[in-house]
């Protein structure tokens, strides 16, 4: 089953060895309003070939993703963080 899918804005940390690491998202929430969340932990999942994810999102080579950890509400929930290269956007699926 395919899950939602999100566009967010990012913040996120490029070292000079090439490593991405996500630090914040942003989301519209459901009234329209901007939404903030610090990302706690996350665990890349990047350049493991083609195929489709677990929650319908098909990635390549090419597509960097995460599995990450935020708090909403008092409550942590996962979610997967995904940039695709040739769309230029990250986006989001929970």
């Amino acid at each position: 089953m395919e899950a939602k899918r999100y566009d967010v804005d990012i913040i996120c940390q490029h070292s000079k060895d090439g490593t991405i690491i996500p630090l914040r998202i942003r989301v519209d929430g459901d009234d329209g309003e901007p939404r903030v969340f610090k990302i706690d932990a996350y665990k890349e999942l990047s350049g493991n070939g083609t195929y489709t994810t677990t929650d319908g999102v098909f990635v390549t080579d090419r597509t960097i993703f995460f599995e990450c950890r935020i708090e909403v509400n008092g409550t942590v929930r996962g979610i997967r963080l995904y940039f695709r290269e040739n769309e230029n956007n990250w986006f989001i699926t929970a």
